[in-house]
């Protein structure tokens, strides 16, 4: 620049014209320097978080960025695509895999899947919701009125069976398969925390001998006369009103509120017309925590009753039951079975880190011909890892003592309640 540009516009203006352009932008000197300020002390932040980070054991840093990206819930629950299905089969299904495949969107979602297990078992099943879910989760919750249709086939090759009652006997150890064909539909209405509605469905059912080589068919050892629904082939009309209150916000992994449903089911014999009857249920569960969230207490009660209607009879596989890995664990699947059950749950329980918690649990269950029959209740007690993210339990391990027949070592692929 030449001495008569200095001279035209000396060092006094340029700073003038500066200003101006700084105050028309709505910038000042100030402002431009709190701008580098938080610049530099968000780069600071970062390059400490990265430290941070490269300190962390690596198993910690896995459990860390499984859980942020939410790895366990895409895997094993996508909102939308295909993803892998664990277990669900049956109580005595053993461990099963299979594909699955969600699709949600404002209008309807649809849901199919099919697994089998190592025993044989399969099931196959699919559901159409109208209106669909899109946008919906644990943070926000649905109102209005929904339907769902839906099908499934399930094929159970070695259910245990031990006799009726409260006295059966663990000596008396048979098995039997069961197949079950499904169409049915739900109609409700939600409204913030509860829904209520009716369900309606055909079902049939056939029963066979049981293929486990280790024990006998109960079909062998059990009359019809004895046992209801051993023989035939029947299928049934059903249809009922269920209402469900649910407080409990799963979205934080927060164990604080309830889940509690109740239901009436008549099911309508249409084939020999001996096995018509009535079911209903109870099912209240609480949780609370405590110690910045990372304990809690989770309690269950369940109650069941079937009743019979005149000259007829319920089948034994339709009776409610105790025993197994969610029910009074230190027994096995299907222990006691009668017309009316009882179940008493209880789960200390802490987070470990992101991905498991421990629990210790103790468990009371009993059954009878009627509730007023009750006896002694049947107990077991133990403890437990839980692994899975933020929406649940994806694997459990539990170890179940006091029953009297031995240790119980379960290994499941959902949270016990």
């Amino acid at each position: 620049m030449t001495r008569s540009s200095w001279t035209v516009f000396p060092p006094a203006a340029w700073r003038s014209a500066l200003f101006a352009a700084a105050l028309l932008t709505g910038a000042t000197p100030g402002a431009a320097q709190d701008s580098r300020a938080d610049e530099a002390a968000a780069e600071r932040d970062k390059k400490a978080q990265a430290v941070t980070e490269e300190r962390r054991p690596l198993l910690e840093r896995i459990l860390f960025a499984i859980e942020d990206d939410l790895l366990i819930e895409r895997w094993l629950g996508a909102p939308r695509g295909v993803f892998v299905r664990l277990g669900q089969i049956g109580e005595g299904a053993g461990f099963g895999a299979g594909p699955a495949f969600r699709y949600n969107a404002e209008r309807f979602d649809i849901r199919a899947s099919a697994a089998g297990s190592v025993k044989q078992y399969v099931i196959g099943e699919m559901a159409l919701r109208f209106p669909g879910t899109q946008g919906y989760n644990e943070y926000i919750r649905p109102e209005g009125p929904y339907v769902e249709v839906q099908a499934r086939y399930r094929d159970m090759t070695q259910e245990d069976f031990f006799g009726l009652g409260a006295d059966s006997a663990v000596g008396a150890r048979s098995d039997y398969g069961l197949s079950e064909m499904l169409a049915g539909g739900t109609g409700g209405y939600l409204w913030r925390n509860a829904s209520v509605g009716v369900t309606a469905s055909h079902v049939e059912y056939d029963t066979r001998a049981g293929t486990d080589t280790r024990m006998p068919s109960s079909t062998d050892i059990f009359s019809p006369a004895d046992v209801p629904g051993l023989d035939g082939r029947p299928s049934f009309v059903t249809f009922g009103p269920f209402v469900r209150l649910q407080t409990r916000d799963r979205s934080e992994n927060r164990p604080d509120g309830g889940e509690y449903t109740a239901s009436f089911t008549r099911f309508l014999d249409q084939s020999d017309g001996r096995f018509s009857f009535d079911r209903w249920d109870v099912d209240l569960r609480q949780y609370l925590s405590f110690g910045r969230r990372t304990r809690g207490i989770a309690l269950r009660a369940w109650s069941a009753s079937t009743s019979p209607h005149d000259g007829h009879e319920v089948p034994f596989y339709l009776q409610p039951w105790v025993g197994g890995a969610r029910s009074v664990r230190g027994f096995r699947t299907f222990r006691f079975r009668d017309r009316s059950a009882l179940l008493l749950q209880g789960e200390y329980r802490w987070r470990i880190n992101e991905l498991m918690s421990g629990a210790l649990f103790a468990d009371a269950g009993a059954v009878a011909a009627r509730l007023e029959d009750l006896g002694r209740l049947e107990k077991s007690w133990g403890a437990g890892l839980r692994f899975g993210g933020r929406m649940g339990t994806a694997l459990r391990l539990d170890v179940a003592f006091g029953s009297g027949e031995g240790t119980r070592v379960l290994v499941r692929f959902d949270d016990v309640f």
